[in-house]
């Protein structure tokens, strides 16, 4: 007879997943948890709650609204998919890279 999965412990690893999932976007970002709040229209309180293992059962309407914020799925937050922090930073970056790129093109056109 096989042991049933403990739904607790389930629910216990994907909220630490979330948490960390969402700590490593903000890292990447370099945002603060009031960047975050403010972005994602979530009251700061909640934030700082959810981060910081305070609220152990967010709402999916949470999680949905740092999702759409961090412009990820909710499906990475929960650690089905990796985040690729070359894809963040590229995204975070775009403004400057496509400048860079533009100089760069006019340099070889000089050459």
């Amino acid at each position: 007879m096989s042991a049933q999965p403990d739904l607790a412990e389930e629910k216990t690893e994907l909220t630490d997943r979330i948490i960390e999932n969402i700590c490593a976007h903000l890292n990447i970002r370099n945002w603060s948890f009031k960047t975050l709040s403010d972005t994602a229209d979530i009251p700061y309180e909640t934030v700082k709650k959810l981060l910081n293992g305070k609220i152990r059962k967010p709402s999916f309407y949470c999680i949905w609204q740092i999702a759409q914020a961090l412009e990820c799925t909710v499906d990475e937050l929960a650690g089905n998919t990796r985040p690729d922090p070359l894809t963040l930073h590229i995204n975070e970056n775009s403004e400057e890279i496509s400048r860079i790129l533009t100089d760069l093109e006019a340099i070889l056109k000089l050459n």
